[in-house]
């Protein structure tokens, strides 16, 4: 209306100043055929627009509907299908994702509060939304990959998930929401961490009892639960505590079912944390219940000496522990915080779980059937070296069809050198940690991960 308003406007200028110049007729034609070109024009140009704009939308949203329908039947051949919630009632209740509803953010999207209506009448839920922001390739095989894991798992001390939600190509994830956040948030006061309850993880109970609920559930995925399921992730900010203050394990965004008849999954890259990554599961990309145990060791020594595994002014956890333990000075290692006495005893019990879980090579280190039975006390500690053994890989004995064989097509290395990682028989220079190599078969080479947890320089 404004091009019209304008173009009339200038019609009548033209006009004018036609009748004022005296302008020959044909002249004025002209002009009047330039106008209606320019309206028929800027009419045709805006028509034009509308269309391609509908089309692109149209196809946008036929689009974003075939994949909410694949993903309807996706989620129906689930057992115990989620609850489908509306997308509109998450929006209203997480005020539009607001970020003062936020929880935070992982390494696949941000997680959400927010209360919702049940399936029953008059229920309501509190739960927390999972919404995947990651690139359009990645997040709807990130959700299914995840949802695929976790609506199969049922027990007490893992995560349950509530149901599904799905917008315009973001998929979401309903989880039951847990009122006491994250054990990191508790052990190491990170910021956004509600710290409501100051002194119950300052009580030696609550610290044992969360280590036997992080094994308990971890029990669940590697030996009760059929097929077996690796978790791949196991770290402080994964455990969530719900309203008893009970742990439970979450965040099964790394998750991997492996195959009947399989006692590995191996992935490009071994995706995990730094820090919690086993020496053979970075060296060989193969996942097993060992690598998941070996995070959960160095899980335990975080709980009870309240450090981070990773810190960039001392070395890693279990090379500080170790270090401890060789000196006869391991009970030097638990947490000055602890507010309530505890048995010298159990403390042990636990430090050693903690190295004996976290032993460089996978062989030596217990199933978590024996670990959930030294947490029980229905067996004795474990025995632990006063010196940390070398990670010597390839193990002795290889053999192609083990689960620490490495592939060595996937991992594309030439290189003709294993390693050997001696910990405790180096020089001072070194704080006693040494590399030694020798001449194997075509194999990879040590990472930089590897290099700066086991080799440690003072």
């Amino acid at each position: 209306m404004g091009q019209l308003f304008q173009l009339d406007t200038f019609n009548s200028t033209v006009e004018r100043l036609s009748g004022n110049l005296k302008i020959i007729p044909h002249k004025k034609k002209w002009t009047t055929t330039i106008i209606l070109s320019s309206v028929l024009g800027s009419a045709a140009a805006t028509v034009l627009t509308a269309a391609v704009a509908y089309c692109y939308f149209n196809s946008k949203y036929r689009g974003w509907k075939k994949e909410l329908d694949q993903l309807a039947k996706s989620m129906q051949l689930l057992p115990g299908v989620p609850i489908q919630f509306k997308f509109n009632d998450i929006r209203r209740a997480t005020k539009n994702f607001h970020e003062t509803t936020k929880l935070g953010r992982g390494g696949f999207g941000a997680v959400y509060r927010c209360r919702l209506h049940g399936p029953k009448r008059g229920e309501a839920l509190e739960v927390a939304v999972k919404k995947f922001t990651r690139d359009d390739n990645r997040r709807y095989e990130d959700f299914l990959a995840e949802v695929s894991v976790i609506n199969r798992l049922r027990h007490k001390n893992i995560v349950p998930l509530v149901g599904w939600s799905y917008n315009q190509g973001g998929p979401l994830l309903i989880y039951e929401y847990m009122p006491n956040s994250s054990l990191d948030q508790h052990l190491f006061g990170r910021s956004g961490g509600k710290q409501q309850q100051p002194s119950q993880i300052n009580r030696w109970d609550t610290r044992y009892n969360m280590v036997k609920d992080i094994a308990t559930g971890l029990h669940y995925v590697h030996h009760e639960y059929e097929p077996m399921v690796l978790h791949r992730d196991i770290k402080a900010n994964n455990i969530m505590i719900d309203s008893a203050f009970q742990g439970r394990l979450g965040d099964f965004g790394l998750a991997c079912v492996v195959a009947e008849g399989k006692k590995s999954y191996t992935d490009i890259g071994a995706p995990g944390t730094l820090g919690f990554r086993s020496p053979e599961y970075i060296q060989s990309g193969k996942a097993t219940t060992k690598s998941d145990i070996f995070a959960f060791g160095v899980l335990i020594l975080e709980i009870i000496t309240g450090e981070v595994a990773v810190d960039a002014v001392r070395p890693h956890l279990t090379d500080w522990v170790w270090h401890l333990h060789m000196e006869g000075r391991l009970l030097d290692a638990i947490d000055p915080l602890l507010t309530t006495e505890f048995q010298a005893s159990d403390a042990k019990r636990l430090l050693l779980l903690g190295l004996a879980c976290s032993n460089p090579n996978p062989s030596d280190r217990p199933t978590m059937v024996e670990a959930v039975q030294i947490i029980t006390k229905s067996a004795p500690p474990p025995h632990v070296p006063l010196e940390k053994p070398r990670f010597v890989w390839p193990p002795e004995g290889l053999s192609l069809n083990s689960d620490y064989s490495t592939e060595l097509s996937g991992l594309g290395s030439s290189l003709t050198v294993g390693i050997e990682m001696t910990a405790g028989h180096g020089s001072s220079e070194n704080g006693g940690n040494s590399l030694q190599h020798r001449p194997i078969t075509p194999m990879a080479g040590p990472s930089q991960e590897l290099f700066s947890i086991y080799h440690t320089a003072e």
